[in-house]
């Protein structure tokens, strides 16, 4: 698959740009500031750059001068993405020589299939279509499991999910979960470390042996990460996320868990 440069100074977009990226098997690399992205391009050039515009210092506008003056660089797909949102910025945007344009915020689910569109070959296929299969029908709405122990939190996060397309359940702890799960098909599970008798880390390695395609989130406000990154590292776990978060960013990361959920579905 592909390497993909991300040139971005936003860690939240990075991140979620990254996750899409690297479920549907590319690599990707970024770079918070357009100097730094010079030089990650010229060190290993990379298939596709995905470039913000309105960077610090150094915007996209000359970011896109220096890779196209570069003769290594000079055919590799440059993409706008920005929020730009005034009549004529599209076409200023295309007209300055950049390949492609996508807007922000990113929509999850077309995000990786819009940069897919640049790239030569057979890198441009999506996983299901590469392996020649066909892709497979997907729920209206995918099921997503809250765990916690906590009963305001339970609610405050199936209020923050109301308006996305998914359907929601909820357990007050890890028995209870193993428990939903061996009843629902569940995409998506999004567990608290700290609970009793039995903890995240320890709910989502059963996640894992018995329900591999789901996916696993932790959202938890623990400061001692170690057992988290453990989980991580061996795959027990996709993501972590730290409380309190955002509305708009859980359902952000929501959206790209499914998309990876899909991916995994159809391997």
């Amino acid at each position: 698959m592909a390497r993909i440069l991300i040139i971005e100074d936003n860690p939240a977009n990075v991140e979620l740009m990254a996750f899409l990226l690297t479920a549907y098997g590319h690599t990707a690399v970024s770079a918070p500031d357009g100097a730094r992205g010079i030089a990650a391009a010229r060190a290993t050039p990379p298939d596709l750059v995905a470039c913000d515009v309105n960077l610090p210092g150094m915007n996209g506008f000359a970011v896109l001068a220096a890779l196209k003056a570069e003769p290594s660089l000079s055919g590799v797909p440059v993409l706008a993405v920005t929020a730009l949102a005034m009549a004529g910025d599209r076409e200023k945007v295309l007209g300055a020589g950049f390949d492609g344009y996508i807007s922000k915020p990113i929509e999850p689910e077309s995000f990786v299939a819009e940069l897919e569109a640049f790239l030569p070959g057979p890198t441009s296929a999506a996983p299901a279509a590469a392996a020649g299969r066909a892709e497979p029908e997907v729920p209206a709405e995918p099921t997503v499991l809250l765990v916690d122990d906590d009963p305001f939190m339970l609610a405050v996060l199936g209020d923050m999910l109301g308006d996305e397309r998914v359907r929601v359940l909820r357990a007050a702890s890890g028995p209870e979960a193993l428990a939903l799960l061996e009843r629902e098909q569940v995409e998506l599970i999004l567990c608290d470390q700290d609970m009793p008798g039995m903890n995240g880390t320890e709910v989502l390695a059963q996640v894992a042996a018995r329900h591999p395609r789901t996916v696993r989130l932790m959202l938890t406000g623990q400061k001692d990460l170690a057992e988290i990154e453990a989980a991580l590292r061996s795959g027990v776990a996709d993501a972590h996320y730290a409380k309190p978060v955002s509305a708009a960013s859980l359902r952000e990361r929501v959206r790209a868990a499914l998309a990876l959920q899909r991916q995994r579905a159809a391997s």
